[in-house]
């Protein structure tokens, strides 16, 4: 079952270049995943006037003073040992092109894991809240995202998120149960523009990931080689596993040179707080067409289950300076796509 409810967008010192003007209704495909999902339906919490239930485990803060803060619905059945992607359609649409400086966000714990706030053109009915097709997420492009309650997500120096025209706002909420109870979850994030600056450049976002991983039972390892087409100017870079991971060891060959950006133990709380390399915006790491990256995850799944992506990861992840209007990219299973 389906059911739309209003989500709750501050607008407080927004550009004219964002509007609220309601979309053209779309017909919604029926989503089956075999899973007994009920989504927004029998809340039974307070409801604020002007948008969803607030669950007492959401820590929501003070709107932002210059831009926009989205509380999405509750999602609710978030059963036990399963995860979803649920994505939510604001009513934040934009006219003009429009930059992020930074993003603040929080969930409710569990099984709030991280909120992304992706943008699209292909616009659905503010309110829509349903876990994400594939054809969803095709259509979606990467903004940014906050992975650990109450810690912002600022873009360095000049470098700005940016909104292109006619693009409305998605937030993605990844809620990953890991918990004997069935729970609910929510999310909020506080939106701050960016003020106008002809000085303003991108930041692009740059993914090395396998969505097709399945993590066997027991201690097992994965691999993924990625051969880069275009040029990076790194300022950010992380590996990424969850709790079952044991090990990561990321390497770069560059004009023929290798170097070892990664290599440890995996640790439980860098499921949150990756171990993390920065970059100077005016110094960054340069990756030029040709050069490589290899990634060898491994993991002790001590559960009874195999673990799909989602509730498993072997990801790299990096921001780059976008002076040359690359936009996001991924290399998902050795090939390139749009991020």
């Amino acid at each position: 079952m389906q059911r739309e409810q209003p989500v709750r967008l501050y607008s407080l010192g927004v550009p004219d270049s964002l509007t609220r003007k309601a979309t053209t209704p779309m017909k919604l495909t029926t989503l089956t995943l075999g899973l007994a999902l009920v989504i927004g339906c029998g809340t039974d919490g307070p409801q604020t006037p002007d948008g969803p239930e607030i669950l007492p485990e959401l820590t929501v803060p003070a709107p932002p003073a210059s831009g926009l803060q989205i509380i999405s619905p509750p999602f609710d059945n978030v059963e036990p040992g399963k995860d979803y992607e649920v994505c939510t359609w604001t009513d934040a649409i934009f006219t003009k092109e429009t930059d992020v400086k930074s993003t603040l966000g929080y969930q409710t714990e569990p099984p709030g894991h991280h909120v992304i706030l992706f943008y699209t053109m292909d616009k659905l009915p503010a309110g829509t809240q349903r876990v994400c097709t594939d054809t969803d997420m095709a259509s979606f492009r990467y903004l940014t995202g906050n992975g650990t309650n109450g810690i912002e997500n600022s873009a360095p120096g000049d470098l700005v998120f940016r909104i292109p025209a006619g693009a409305q706002l998605v937030m993605n909420q990844h809620f990953l149960n890991v918990t004997d109870e069935t729970v609910r979850g929510q999310s909020v994030l506080n939106v701050n523009f960016a003020a106008p600056d002809p000085k303003n450049t991108p930041s692009g976002s740059l993914a090395i990931v396998n969505t097709g991983l399945v993590v066997e039972k027991g201690v097992t390892s994965q691999r993924m080689h990625c051969t880069y087409d275009k040029q990076y100017k790194l300022w950010y870079l992380i590996p990424h596993q969850h709790r079952w991971g044991q090990h990561i060891k990321v390497d770069l060959t560059r004009s023929g040179v290798k170097t070892t950006e990664f290599d440890l133990p995996w640790e439980e709380e860098y499921t949150f707080h990756p171990p993390e390399k920065r970059m100077e915006t005016s110094a960054p790491m340069i990756i030029n067409p040709g050069d490589t990256i290899d990634v060898e995850c491994t993991w002790n799944n001590n559960e009874s289950r195999e673990l799909p992506f989602g509730f498993e990861m072997c990801v790299v992840f990096a921001q780059f300076v976008d002076d040359a209007g690359t936009g996001s990219w991924a290399c998902d299973g050795g090939n390139w796509t749009v991020f």
